[in-house]
């Protein structure tokens, strides 16, 4: 997965401060008392995180990176949207079983985090084989205490 340098106004190594919603910018004490890292970097991962688990096929890393709960949704494009973990996880065997998938460039990222929610939207430019297709695409995310995870994937596609 590649992705496009993108500006985002709440970068905190701007000259305008900390980010909104981020206290001093970085930090909640997990459990076992060690820093977790709340930065806009950090979700950015987070976001690679999940579209290299789709590009690779990787069931075990697309598990990781989502919350496991009835919070949990996901709106694949052209289909009705899918609420709490099991039916989530059950698409995502599903697409990720099937071979096949595309490679996906990100353009137009943009992170805005509010304590320890953050989204991201971003445009999927999806290559398979000879076909192409673009995707708007919104991630939600929470951190909760050890790492960023998705708690909500939507996308849509970009009619031309």
């Amino acid at each position: 997965m590649t992705s496009e340098p993108s500006s985002n106004p709440h970068d905190e190594s701007s000259d305008d401060g900390p980010a909104v919603g981020s206290g001093d910018g970085a930090a909640v004490a997990p459990e076992d008392g060690a820093v977790a890292d709340l930065s806009d970097e950090a979700v950015s991962r987070a976001n690679g995180r999940f579209y290299e688990a789709l590009e690779r096929a990787d069931l075990d890393e697309m598990h990781a990176v989502w919350v496991h709960t009835d919070d949990a949704i996901c709106a694949h494009p052209g289909r009705t949207p899918l609420i709490g973990w099991d039916e989530v996880w059950a698409s995502w065997e599903a697409i990720l079983g099937s071979g096949g998938n595309p490679q996906i460039i990100l353009t137009e990222e943009r992170i805005d985090r509010r304590g320890t929610v953050a989204w991201v939207t971003a445009i999927e430019n999806m290559i398979s084989g000879e076909n192409t297709g673009a995707a708007a695409a919104l991630n939600i995310f929470q951190h909760d205490g050890e790492a960023w995870r998705i708690v909500v994937h939507h996308a849509a596609p970009v009619l031309a």
